[in-house]
């Protein structure tokens, strides 16, 4: 009756309220039947990623986090500028070869796709209870301290932010279980 509609109506409304009002994150498409060609692993992560954003929704939390991480982007790319002494413009066509219109189109939208990769990560780490633990976090701390030429954890820690350090690695893990309920070619290690 009347009150059975007036609750869909509430709930409609308040649905929309969620997702409009940017509250929301991501719904996750199907990870379970994910798929990747490459036999890298980089690669295939990529892939699986890659495809799993493609089979997601995203509400507007995702979209400030685009738009946050855009700002962010193109604020260095103005301090670099300011630092040489030169206009922003003048600074994408020296050191990208890039007219400042089509470099900022191109940087909004790698933040938008890094916003929801990051979002479709997260919420499949949540969902499968993924944590990083101690001993990952010591071993990845390494690797990571390798790739960019780091040989004292102190120096590395004060330079990198540890929680974002762990929240990056987390991500990274998540990647590699997707990788391991995903179809493809042996992996190289």
């Amino acid at each position: 009756g009347i009150i059975g509609t007036v609750f869909i109506g509430l709930l409609v409304f308040a649905i929309w309220d969620y997702i409009v009002s940017g509250k929301s994150v991501v719904r996750l498409g199907d990870y379970r039947s994910l798929s990747y060609t490459s036999t890298e692993r980089d690669s295939a992560g990529s892939q699986v990623v890659e495809e799993l954003v493609k089979r997601s929704t995203f509400g507007g939390q995702v979209r400030r986090n685009g738009e946050s991480l855009y700002a962010e982007s193109m604020r260095v790319y103005k301090d670099n500028a300011n630092y040489l002494g030169i206009t922003l413009s003048e600074y994408l066509k020296v050191y990208y070869g890039a007219y400042e219109e089509d470099f900022r189109k191109k940087v909004k939208e790698s933040a938008n796709l890094v916003a929801r990769e990051e979002a479709v990560l997260d919420a499949v780490a949540d969902r499968e209870k993924i944590v990083l633990s101690e001993t990952q976090f010591e071993h990845l701390l390494l690797v990571y301290m390798e790739s960019v030429g780091y040989t004292e954890r102190q120096l590395f820690l004060r330079d990198y932010n540890e929680k974002e350090l762990r929240i990056r690695m987390r991500r990274d893990i998540t990647t590699d279980y997707l990788l391991t309920i995903s179809k493809g070619p042996a992996l190289e290690d």
